[in-house]
């Protein structure tokens, strides 16, 4: 006895198998649309839509500049999307503030840019007829005042030639910490030609910037020696007087 299928049974079989098929390629047609009309609409409310504008522009570590100097300076437009706010310009905009040292911007939904600001740190004050420049590790000078700043060095230099302001900031940078509060004046009559005087009237001859850390050490050893002069210029060969 054997089995066999009908022609018309065999043809329903064959129609229904083929529904299914179109049933899963319609789903699958319907599936893909549904993803792109997400997709469309998440790159409309992103990018075109007002839903995420900037609406907020924060400024965060600034000290002697303006909130509203950083702000006008980073020009950023609000109303537009966040996304399509180019935060590198942004920055540089920004760094192009004499008393930035570093900064960063980002974007915080839903609608705020965000901008950090470093600024530069005083190494020392330069004296300018009767201003005070603010000097910066760099030799940058950043900011200027009528009356010193308390604690900071004081400096006289012949010239406000970058070189020699970055050398002086690097000789400030190396100073030993016992003697920052007997420092007077430090004086830069050229880059080789760099003096420390004391309260007292003792002088610390430095020379040049060079080997600044070295000559940091052999003067923390000389400062025992009862001296008027202490020269740390050669600091293989220092000497007192």
């Amino acid at each position: 006895m054997s089995n066999t299928t009908s022609p018309g049974a065999f043809a329903k079989a064959l129609q229904e198998r083929r529904r299914r098929q179109n049933r899963r390629k319609l789903f699958g047609i319907i599936s893909g649309a549904g993803v792109l009309l997400v997709g469309a609409l998440v790159v409309w409310l992103l990018f075109f839509s007002s839903v995420f504008a900037v609406t907020d522009v924060r400024v965060t570590g600034n000290q002697l500049l303006a909130t509203e100097e950083v702000v006008q300076v980073a020009g950023v437009q609000t109303g537009l999307p966040l996304l399509t706010t180019d935060i590198d310009a942004v920055g540089s905009r920004v760094a192009g503030l004499v008393p930035v040292e570093g900064v960063t911007v980002e974007r915080s939904f839903p609608g705020t840019i965000a901008i950090e600001v470093t600024e530069r740190t005083l190494v020392y004050q330069r004296l300018d007829g009767a201003q005070y420049q603010w000097v910066d590790r760099h030799g940058v000078v950043f900011n200027t005042a009528s009356t010193p700043e308390a604690g900071a060095l004081v400096a006289e230099t012949a010239t406000a030639e970058p070189r020699l302001l970055a050398d002086v900031a690097t000789v400030a940078t190396f100073l030993p910490e016992e003697l920052l509060p007997r420092v007077q004046l430090v004086t830069a009559a050229a880059v080789d030609q760099i003096e420390i005087g004391l309260t007292d009237g003792d002088v610390v001859v430095w020379g040049s910037a060079e080997q600044s850390e070295l000559k940091a050490e052999v003067l923390t050893a000389l400062l025992s020696v009862e001296a008027e002069v202490y020269d740390v210029s050669a600091p293989g060969y220092p000497t007192t007087k």
